[in-house]
Order: C-alpha cells, then sequence, then structure tokens
C-alpha cells in the first residue's frame, strides 16, 4: 500500500491483529501472543498517524504509538513521558473546549465515534492542525471504558483551502456555488457585483438575479456547459438589490460540495464594456447614416440640376418645337435617373464606399445595394 492509510484501513488491521491475539490467548501460548503484540505494535509504529488508547478510568494511556509519544509526550530527567497534562499542554488554548466538548458529547451520548479539527502546538512553537478520530470502547453495561484514537495531521489540506478561500474572496471576479438551484456560497466580489449582502444570498434562487428576458438563455447555456457541450462563456443581464439592470459574463462547471454535486460559477460585470460597445456601434450607425446622405445628395445633385434648368428653359418665349421636344426628352433621361437612385438606396444593404477627391472616402450607393434576382429581370425587361 503506498501513500497514507485510510482511517478505516487502520483500523480494519488493527481489529484482525486483535482477533488474532484473542483466539491465540484461548490457547494459552505466550510466544504466539507475544508475537502477535509485537506486530501490533510494529504496525501501529510505522503508521504516519498518531494512534492511542485511553483509559477512561485511570486517565492513562495504555498504549500509544512512537508517533503520538513524539507529538503530544514530552522529557522528564532525559526520559519520555506522556500524561493527559502533557497531551493538554499541545492543544491550542481557543481549541481545548471544543475538543472536550466533542469528547463529552460523544460519551453523554452513547455514540461509538466522534472527530474533531483542532490546532497543534509544538515544542517550537509551530502550529498545526490536527484530526482527531476516536471510537469509544464500552462493556457489557455500555458505559465507556476506554477511547481509541487516531489523529492525523491536515496541516496541508487545511492551508490548502484557506489559500483557497482567500483567492476566492480576493478575487476581481465574482465566484457562487448553487446547490439545486439555491446560492450556498458567494464571495465579496459577487455579492458587490448584485448589490445583495452574503447572507441575503444564501439561499436566493440563482435565476432571481436574472432578467426575465434571458432565464431560459441562461438555463440552457449553463446546462450545456456543465454537460461539457459547451466551452465559451455565455452573457445576460441581471437585475441588482437596486433595480439597476447590469450586464455580465459566466461560466459554470460541475463540483463536489460538501459531497454533494454542484455548480462553481464564476460572474464578471461587463456593464461598462457593453456600453463603450454599444455608444461605438451608436457612432458607426451615425456616421454611416451620414455619409449615406452626402452621397445621396451628391448622386442626386446633377441630374437635379439638370431637371431643373430643363425646366427653367422650357418657360423660354420662342422656344422652337424640336428645342422643346430635346428639353423634354432630357428631363426625362434625368428624372429617371433619380428614380434610378432612389430604388437602389431603398435596397442598401451594406456598408461600402469608394474613392473622391483628394483621398477621401465617400458612401458607395452601387456597392452597398444587392440587386434581387426579380429586379435584375424586370430591369431587363
Amino acid at each position: 500500500m503506498s501513500g497514507k492509510p485510510t482511517y478505516e484501513e487502520l483500523e480494519a488491521r488493527i481489529r484482525e491483529l486483535e482477533r488474532a491475539a484473542e483466539a491465540k490467548n484461548k490457547t494459552g501460548d505466550p510466544d504466539i501472543i507475544r508475537t502477535l503484540s509485537e506486530s501490533f505494535q510494529q504496525l501501529a509504529d510505522h503508521s504516519q498517524d498518531a494512534i492511542y488508547l485511553f483509559d477512561i478510568e485511570s486517565g492513562t494511556f495504555p498504549f500509544f504509538n512512537k508517533r503520538f509519544l513524539a507529538l503530544f509526550g514530552s522529557r522528564e530527567q532525559g526520559r519520555p513521558v506522556l500524561t493527559s497534562g502533557t497531551v493538554a499542554q499541545r492543544i491550542h488554548p481557543q481549541d481545548a473546549d471544543k475538543l472536550r466538548a466533542a469528547r463529552k458529547k460523544t460519551l453523554e451520548a452513547g455514540e461509538t465515534t466522534g472527530d474533531v479539527e483542532y490546532r497543534y502546538i509544538g515544542v517550537d512553537g509551530t502550529t498545526r492542525w490536527m484530526h482527531d478520530r476516536w471510537s469509544v470502547v464500552r462493556d457489557r453495561h455500555h458505559r465507556a471504558i476506554a477511547i481509541e484514537g487516531f489523529v492525523r495531521d491536515n496541516t496541508q489540506r487545511k492551508q490548502a483551502e484557506e489559500e483557497l478561500e482567500h483567492s476566492r474572496n480576493s478575487a476581481l471576479i465574482g465566484s457562487y456555488i448553487v446547490q439545486k438551484g439555491r446560492f450556498v456560497y458567494v464571495n465579496p466580489q459577487f455579492c458587490k457585483i448584485t448589490g445583495y449582502a452574503q447572507n441575503e444570498l444564501t439561499g436566493m434562487k440563482s435565476l432571481d438575479l436574472v432578467h426575465a428576458d434571458y432565464q431560459d438563455h441562461v438555463l440552457e447555456c449553463a446546462r450545456q456547459m456543465l454537460a461539457g457541450r459547451r466551452t465559451t462563456p455565455y452573457e445576460f443581464r441581471v437585475v441588482d438589490r437596486m433595480g439597476q439592470i447590469k450586464w455580465v459574463m459566466e461560466t459554470v462547471t460541475p463540483v463536489k460540495h460538501q459531497g454533494t454535486r454542484a455548480a462553481l460559477g464564476y460572474f464578471m460585470d461587463i456593464t461598462q464594456q457593453q456600453q463603450v460597445a454599444q455608444e461605438q456601434r451608436d457612432k458607426e450607425k451615425l456616421r454611416a447614416i451620414l455619409e449615406m446622405a452626402g452621397a445621396v445628395s451628391h448622386e442626386l445633385n446633377n441630374p437635379l440640376q439638370v431637371v431643373l434648368i430643363g425646366i427653367e428653359k422650357l418657360a423660354a418665349p420662342n422656344l422652337k418645337p424640336s428645342q422643346k421636344q430635346d428639353l423634354i426628352q432630357l428631363i426625362k433621361k434625368h428624372t429617371l435617373r433619380m428614380m434610378e437612385l432612389s430604388a437602389k438606396i431603398q435596397k442598401i444593404s451594406q456598408y461600402a464606399t469608394k474613392d473622391y477627391v483628394q483621398g477621401k472616402k465617400i458612401f458607395d450607393i452601387d456597392a452597398a445595394t444587392i440587386e434581387l434576382p426579380g429586379d435584375i429581370k424586370n430591369e431587363a425587361q
């Protein structure tokens, strides 16, 4: 077996040796009993966990392994000493009551197992986190007579949890955990974005924050992402505590929270970016409108000038019939040109420009117009 054995594996191996010792004890063979006792001690001493047996009546430790002695023992006159007092000295003062309360609850409630996490103070003053897990040994009258325990050093795990919690709380991105559609965890940045306090959000339905127009969209995107069918973030609008609408970008991933399936979400406020993008779109739209207006004015100016001049000349006295007919044809030609331009303007579907004077560009009506097949056929006719 590689790595640390689990509590269950240690207990199973110890129970196996205990059963073997009990069976052999009935044979009265001292050599076999001594061998089994030595094997039991060797197994315990090789464990990375501290193992102990505490006798409740005498307040002593009839059995303990090397690891437990190294952690909780002391030396007097050059000899190792292990007592209830030396153990108590190693427990952080702020956690001593918690340990006593956990032990008392197990003993008085008639339970068979218990556990507690507390801080351990080393001889050098360093603090480590310990997880103490025990079983209560009871006699045939169900009276507690001893406690068998395992103490595991959980400092690395505790530090990793604290670092993760710190990173979540100090992140500029909101994060949350949802179980059964309700928030069970939110970080400070999430509270800042939504305007709600942590206690207000805890237990709230996650969809209650989403704008009604986007709830179906959010549900579908979240389902796809949790199922692994979507990898890109999705955007939607939320309503904060003050009723203001904000744009957010979100990703979710499946996790286990306290042993139960949950969704971990990351939540970024992109309201400002959306406003900037909308302003840019509005500017582009306005520029296109102004350019189109200029292009239309430019394209219509020439035929319009011809029509106006032609109309003025038609009013002149002594105009020959042939001259009058030529003017009418000219006016008709340029009027049709204006009608053609008007029809093209109605079919504009894209933005296009063409070169103009002095290196400038103007809106290109012809390039921006997409003729439909029916229109081409009608013109051909």
